[in-house]
């Protein structure tokens, strides 16, 4: 299974490998056994094995940084699963110190920094080296949804209009304690309403333009380019500022727009702001 996976990678791209995991999903791929930690790192080796000598980054993600305004590279906890967690407490070498969106690793370190007027997805962001180092998007557990280089897509695509920019002030605990204040801009769902992307439709068309392929006998696993993917979907986005939106959040998000004549801003959703 290991050398099939990195096959799948090494078709794919030549840099870092990001993954997004899903235990569940994912549960056939190592042999099952009884002591929990045991299975994690079984998870864990696989994905080491398959990912080889490159770089392997896995999303370590917390989102209490917009209630608390405080987030501890050391201590923040992942919320995306016990694998991630596992990875982030006992194998990774860093973590990035951007909140909400932090990565943690083993090799090559991604460059962004945190201070004021932080874009998670914007040009210097982990994303966008990922996508400029000819990296590989390994979705291990069908997690092709989790796909979170959608939001670098449509921030280079000068957007996205149906979401707004919020800005969450705080400050950051740095691994080795010092606290550094600055700002995050991230572009938000509006509030109080359904927005979703046609994720079904659209792995169909990466599986189509060939910028996304499925491991033969295992397709719980994919891998994409993440330039050929964030490419793909840069193009759709110029043509159709919508084209990424399921149906029901067009339905809504189109004549909000028409009437507006402009993108979404944040006193449409959440009031005046203080």
């Amino acid at each position: 299974m290991k050398d099939r996976i990195a096959g799948l990678i090494a078709g794919m791209g030549s840099g870092p490998v990001f993954t997004h995991i899903d235990a569940f999903r994912a549960a056939r791929l190592v042999p099952p056994v009884r002591d929990r930690a045991a299975y994690l790192d079984s998870h864990i080796g696989r994905l080491r094995e398959a990912a080889g000598d490159r770089p392997l980054w896995c999303p370590t993600f917390n989102y209490e940084f917009g209630k608390s305004r405080v987030y501890d590279v050391t201590k923040s906890e992942s919320e995306l699963g016990p694998i991630t967690e596992r990875f982030r407490t006992t194998v990774a070498e860093w973590r990035t110190p951007v909140p909400i969106f932090p990565v943690a690793g083993i090799g090559l370190q991604p460059k962004q920094q945190w201070g004021p007027d932080t874009d998670p997805f914007g040009p210097g962001s982990m994303f966008a080296e990922l996508v400029e180092k000819d990296g590989v998007v390994l979705y291990y557990g069908d997690t092709f949804h989790y796909n979170t280089l959608v939001h670098q897509s449509e921030r280079a695509s000068g957007g996205p209009v149906y979401r707004y920019d919020k800005v969450f002030a705080g400050d950051v605990v740095m691994a080795d304690g010092a606290v550094v204040p600055g700002t995050l801009v991230y572009h938000v769902r509006p509030l109080g309403t359904g927005l979703d992307y046609d994720w079904p439709r659209l792995l169909e068309e990466a599986l189509e333009a060939g910028v996304c392929r499925r491991l033969d006998g295992a397709g719980e696993v994919l891998a994409a380019s993440a330039r050929g993917l964030h490419d793909l979907w840069v193009r759709e986005l110029k043509d159709d500022p919508l084209a990424l939106l399921d149906e029901k959040s067009r339905k809504w998000v189109e004549p909000a727009i028409e009437e507006l004549g402009r993108r979404f801003v944040i006193t449409d959703f959440e009031g005046p702001l203080d």
